[in-house]
């Protein structure tokens, strides 16, 4: 597998939520866009067809965050089979993931931890790449990360570990300059000399980014505007190795498209005032791989693995009743940093997950965050980051388990409700991202003989969920975003929830089509289902063949499949007319 050939796609951003509307709607002028990978491969939904329109109009780049390509863990068959059907769907003109492990014994951390820069390491993630690069048949290329911790045994400097990965594993570079600006300040390096030592040919692409100052160290946020240091630092590189495709990164508080923008306008200056120059990467002096102990003298250690490593970090993100303990051994592992021991420092790391708990529990529960208000929904979100580890790359995943953990907690006494009312939220979100397939094609049930729907079994789509509650949750949801908020009480319903193409449907049934549509989800045959809803006495009409009509016309089946008739009398009740179907 050949580097990319092509390096100079020009400047993009994001792409973001928050911006849908005016890239799909407006088109703006923009060089390319990059995709978090993990925001699309695991949806059937919009964000998954909002991508496929923006590809239609620009070159798209998919960047992962959840590959976990230096943990000790197995890399994940889902995960591998998930990008590569990514990757073949929308053809990306780059792939690329970070430098960094993100879990460990299973569990998910959800954030980028940082590798020690051993030959362990460097051999282990390496190995990896390769592959990856292998099971997806191109090369990817890796992300310098910002760190807030380094290792005492350390035998190399960041920019050779980055070199030394990518010559072996034989893989692009994803240069960062805000992380290797962050980086200095926290480890205090000159970040010139940084870039100065990279292996320029592999750089395929660059972020530009902004950060937080938090008084004793920087924290990588991408949250803010572009400082100067950093703008320098791209124009250093740029001006090194020339016009390399460029990507404003900002994935908190995102401002408005024209401040990004104007952002993405900025480095579109600096990439065009060296558009012509000539590639000088050979006359770039650059570090040779070799081994820095003598250099670096790094700490002896009594034989800690790498794995240790990522359990001792892990315990301390995940178990806060064993905390201590974590920094303890950290501290023997880790150089102090800003005036504060190792262990003390890499408590960032674990400040970090109940945060990404709570932003993900938001997006998805915004009707109990309403009951709730904030400051209770936030203590929740914070007991049940600990209560249900995560076990799922796809942080998206991680509210999974709220109904049961709210009808355990205390709070089930004040909000009876809530339970049923996180339920219903969780299945719209499992709807909203569902898979679906094709609908079925009513043309093709013309030629089916009337004697034949008695032994009809109906598949729907994977979007479509039933609930039943005795309460009124269906209202509650309906009004999440309304001034006035009706009053929680008991009122048995019975709910659908779908998709109708990219939107989201949530409907109350009465109690006939609810049984009748239950039944047939389990795999019931058409007629079966009917005998025993006549048999309940529910209704004296029941309008199978309207209801049937109906969900054909909004796309609710995927197929409909016969069972051979047997001999005998069949059932008639509430057989559909092949007019209306």
């Amino acid at each position: 597998m050949a580097l990319i050939e092509t390096r100079s796609f020009g400047c993009g951003v994001g792409l973001r939520s928050p911006h849908y509307p005016v890239v799909t709607e407006e088109w703006p002028e923009m060089d390319w866009f990059e995709a978090i990978s993990e925001n699309y491969m695991d949806t059937g939904g919009r964000p998954f067809h909002i991508l496929e329109k923006v590809r239609q109009h620009y070159p798209v780049a998919l960047h992962g965050t959840a590959l976990s390509l230096g943990s000790s863990d197995d890399l994940n068959p889902q995960y591998l089979e998930r990008l590569k059907r990514l990757d073949q769907a929308i053809e990306p003109f780059i792939v690329s993931d970070h430098l960094c492990w993100s879990g460990i014994g299973g569990d998910h951390l959800h954030d980028l931890l940082p590798l020690p820069f051993t030959e362990e390491a460097l051999r282990h993630v390496s190995a990896r790449i390769m592959q990856v690069q292998e099971f997806l048949g191109r090369r990817i290329l890796i992300e310098n990360v910002s760190a807030y911790v380094t290792f005492k045994h350390s035998t190399m400097t960041e920019w050779e570990f980055l070199n030394g990965v990518a010559e072996r594993a034989d893989c692009g570079i994803l240069l960062d300059v805000n992380n290797i600006y962050v980086n200095s300040v926290n480890h205090g390096f000159n970040p010139k000399d940084y870039v100065r030592a990279v292996a320029g040919e592999r750089v395929l692409q660059m972020h530009v980014a902004g950060h937080t100052d938090m008084g004793t160290y920087l924290f990588d946020t991408h949250s803010k505007a572009i400082i100067d240091p950093v703008w320098d630092l791209y124009e250093q590189a740029i001006g090194q190795w020339g016009p390399i495709s460029t990507l404003i990164e900002w994935d908190e508080d995102i401002p408005g498209w024209e401040c990004l923008s104007e952002e993405a306008a900025k480095a579109r200056k600096i990439y065009a005032a060296h558009a012509d120059q000539k590639q000088k990467i050979n006359d770039v002096p650059r570090v040779s791989r070799r081994d820095l102990g003598s250099v670096m003298s790094p700490q002896k250690l009594s034989d800690i693995s790498l794995v240790e490593i990522q359990e001792t970090l892990g315990a301390l993100i995940e178990k806060p009743e064993d905390a201590s303990i974590a920094r303890a051994r950290l501290d023997a592992v880790l150089n102090p940093q800003g005036g504060v021991s190792g262990g003390e420092r890499a408590a960032v790391y674990a400040g970090g997950l109940p945060a990404r708990f709570h932003e993900s529990l938001t997006e998805v529960y915004d009707a109990v965050l309403r009951i709730l208000g904030p400051e209770e929904f936030a203590e929740m979100a914070h007991a049940y980051t600990y209560r249900y580890p995560s076990h799922d790359y796809n942080l998206n995943h991680a509210g999974r388990h709220l109904p049961e953990f709210i009808l355990d907690s205390p709070k089930i006494s004040d909000f009876p409700f809530l339970a049923e009312l996180a339920r219903l939220e969780w299945h719209i979100w499992e709807a909203f991202h569902a898979f679906d397939g094709p609908a079925l094609d009513p043309a093709g049930l013309a030629a089916v003989p009337a004697e034949a729907w008695d032994g009809a079994c109906l598949y729907f789509q994977p979007s479509l969920r039933l609930m039943k509650s005795e309460w009124n949750v269906f209202e509650l949801w309906f009004a999440r975003h309304s001034q006035d908020t009706p009053r929680p009480r008991q009122s048995a319903a019975r709910i659908l929830i779908g998709r109708r193409q990219d939107q989201i449907r949530c409907e109350l049934l009465d109690p006939a089509q609810y049984f009748l549509m239950e039944g047939l989800l389990k795999g019931e045959p058409l007629g079966r289902v009917c005998e025993d809803l006549a048999a309940l006495q529910i209704s004296d009409d029941t309008p199978v063949s309207d209801w049937f009509a109906r969900w054909i016309q909004d796309g609710l089946i995927q197929r409909c499949e016969f069972l051979p008739r047997k001999s005998g009398k069949s059932p008639r009740s509430g057989r559909p007319q092949k007019a209306k179907a």
